[in-house]
């Protein structure tokens, strides 16, 4: 069953943002290299990427099953998407009629 995974957003100082959240939601700070710096809070993440990375959005976390479910439905709806492998998971982007952007994530 899809859940909500993440919400992401770009800014000047990903470690500084991350420590703003640790400091007053108590989230537990993840780096890795390679990915964007993680605040989570509970089950839920907000990732903070620099800028020109894949742009705010948010993620619903969803089954190989479920994703390939969304891709048919948007292709039936004729709506636009990107998949992209981010390695230790893969993302399957797109917008909302309001040009939101989701994201559709299956980790390995």
């Amino acid at each position: 069953m899809p859940r909500l995974d993440h919400a992401a957003f770009e800014t000047d100082d990903p470690d500084s943002t991350a420590a703003f959240y640790e400091r007053i939601l108590g989230a537990r700070v993840v780096k890795a290299e390679g990915h964007p710096v993680m605040a989570y809070v509970g089950n839920v993440g907000f990732a903070f990427h620099e800028r020109g990375g894949p742009g705010d959005h948010v993620g619903v976390r969803v089954s190989a099953e479920e994703r390939a479910e969304i891709k048919r439905r948007l292709d039936l709806a004729g709506v636009d998407y990107e998949e992209r492998d981010h390695e230790i998971a893969v993302g399957l982007f797109f917008t909302d009629p309001d040009g939101r952007q989701l994201e559709a994530i299956t980790y390995r």
